[in-house]
């Protein structure tokens, strides 16, 4: 899945940490064979060959969960999450695609002709077969998957019997037990995006919680000195701006992945009032502005220990 994974155990229990990798490494490396889109054999790869031609394609029984779950987040944003934004992240040079400018107003047209969640079909007679409706259709579940992944480790090492643990890929965290006797969970540091290496503070995660970040300061792009992020608004064919990081919290991992990017786009505005739909998540936004500020929903200010020296820049939204 490009990215890093780490499980974690308190230091009193650093003798398990080999049985903890084991099932989480297995399910990780399942997950990314069937969910990559940079393998031809995949799921997803053989969904997209067959777009616009009228083909269903059987998807294993988490692959088409996963797409469902994505779905009923596209429809309740409006379309701001959508899963066939390929077109649009190739045309920028992101997920396998190469380009040396930045997209005209015409290649943006035609690779929104191509994106749009509502094109996603079902096969009526089998609940796992879809298709792609229209040609040039492209798949992708990066802004989810990673999420799912997380989730999926979590329940296996629930299941295997540890009570104690947090299990992280590529800054998606799900965790469960305390770090420490007496911790009351386990804090993870919310990266600053101003300051490479530094953070802005730390955040106390409890049992079952999820937290996830999206931000504009590690995949980009830059054409003629203007940087320009992976994350894309299928509204405008361009990555959205505005917004330097988002970090969401919320009680699964494949909930708070799917959100970070959401919310990336909608902004603290919209954003917020999207939350106050979904109950037990919460947010924090950084303007891509200066100085330093922080927009809080109340939930997440409650659990967020700026450092000293940003205290006065966290406001805790209404």
């Amino acid at each position: 899945m490009g990215t890093v994974a780490a499980v974690s155990t308190p230091a009193a229990s650093v003798g398990d940490l080999p049985a903890l990798r084991a099932p989480v490494e297995a399910a990780f490396a399942g997950i990314n064979t069937r969910f990559t889109i940079f393998q031809p054999d995949s799921e997803l790869s053989r969904a997209n060959r067959t777009a616009g031609n009228g083909e269903f394609v059987m998807l294993s029984p988490d692959v088409a969960d996963v797409l469902r779950v994505a779905l009923r987040l596209s429809h309740d944003s409006g379309g701001v999450f959508d899963p066939t934004i390929g077109p649009l992240m190739a045309a920028w040079g992101f997920r396998g695609g190469s380009v040396s400018k930045e997209p005209t107003p015409e290649e943006l047209d035609a690779a929104r002709t191509r994106v749009g969640w509502t094109n996603i079909l079902w096969d009526a007679a089998e609940s796992n077969r879809m298709r792609l409706a229209l040609p040039g259709m492209r798949l992708d579940l990066g802004g989810i998957a990673k999420g799912y992944a997380v989730d999926v480790g979590y329940d296996r090492l629930l299941q295997a019997g540890y009570t104690n643990f947090m299990v992280d890929l590529g800054g998606n965290l799900r965790v469960h037990g305390e770090a420490a006797p007496g911790r009351g969970g386990w804090c993870t540091g919310i990266r600053h995006p101003f300051a490479a290496g530094e953070i802005l503070g730390t955040l106390l995660l409890t049992n079952g919680e999820s937290v996830a970040t999206s931000g504009n300061y590690e995949r980009f792009v830059e054409f003629n000195g203007h940087r320009y992020a992976h994350i894309m608004d299928p509204r405008t064919g361009r990555p959205a701006e505005g917004v330097a990081g988002v970090t969401v919290l919320a009680p699964a991992g494949v909930q708070c992945d799917g959100l970070s990017a959401t919310l990336f786009i909608l902004g603290p505005e919209a954003g917020r009032k999207f939350l106050a739909q979904r109950p037990g998540c919460e947010a924090c936004w950084i303007p891509d502005r200066k100085p330093l500020c922080m927009l809080a929903t109340p939930g997440f200010a409650r659990r967020f220990t700026p450092l000293p020296e940003l205290q006065s820049t966290l406001t805790v939204l209404p």
